[in-house]
């Protein structure tokens, strides 16, 4: 397992925090989301060996918001 952090842009509310848990738990291979709109980060639990960075940007871009930087893992 590893953690990646991302920067994102654009979650106002808890609701945003609850749309991006929904988008990135059902990829396959993430096991937790942690989702912060006052930080404006995203903290993804994920399975390196089945799911990567891309994926993660690309349903975070799907639901409205934008990925500022490369994600740490």
């Amino acid at each position: 397992m590893q953690s990646w952090v991302l920067r994102v842009d654009g979650m106002s509310c808890t609701g945003c925090e609850r749309r991006l848990d929904t988008a990135l738990s059902q990829v396959e291979g993430v096991f937790g989301v942690v989702a912060d709109h006052a930080c404006g980060r995203v903290e993804v639990r994920i399975d390196p060996n089945i799911t990567d960075r891309a994926v993660l940007v690309e349903r975070i871009e799907g639901a409205g918001y934008r990925v500022l930087d490369d994600a740490t893992p």
